[in-house]
């Protein structure tokens, strides 16, 4: 494309503008990253200085004697096998259910030659 010089000088301009402003927006990004990187790590050093040692101080005095008060034996222990009919009956009907959706997915699913056989051109 011609153009006249005039316009030519404002493209260039705006070019030279368009490249400093993306200049400036680059560093205004990376200092923006610097700062955030900075702030990460002020924030990891006040949790280690303070947050650490008082959640430390709480675990200690509050959590763990509550923890060492119950009776962990008694909770953890086997549940009672049971010999109800029911369970029976429920397993039953569960091993008919997946046997149901397992011949209905197959049906589904497997290859039924009349479908992909091309009829002949007569």
């Amino acid at each position: 494309m011609d153009f006249d010089r005039k316009t030519m000088r404002d493209i260039t301009k705006l070019t030279q503008e368009a490249q400093r402003l993306w200049e400036e927006q680059r560093d205004v990004l990376n200092h923006a990253r610097d700062m955030a990187l900075d702030a990460s790590r002020h924030a990891g050093d006040v949790a280690r200085r303070e947050f650490l040692p008082r959640a430390r101080a709480l675990y200690k005095g509050t959590i763990q004697p509550n923890l060492s008060r119950i009776p962990w034996q008694k909770i953890a222990a086997a549940p009672q096998k049971s010999s109800n009919p029911l369970v029976y009956v429920l397993m039953a009907i569960g091993a008919i259910a997946v046997a149901a959706l397992s011949y209905a997915a197959w049906q589904t699913l497997r290859a039924d030659d009349d479908l992909w056989v091309e009829e002949e051109a007569e």
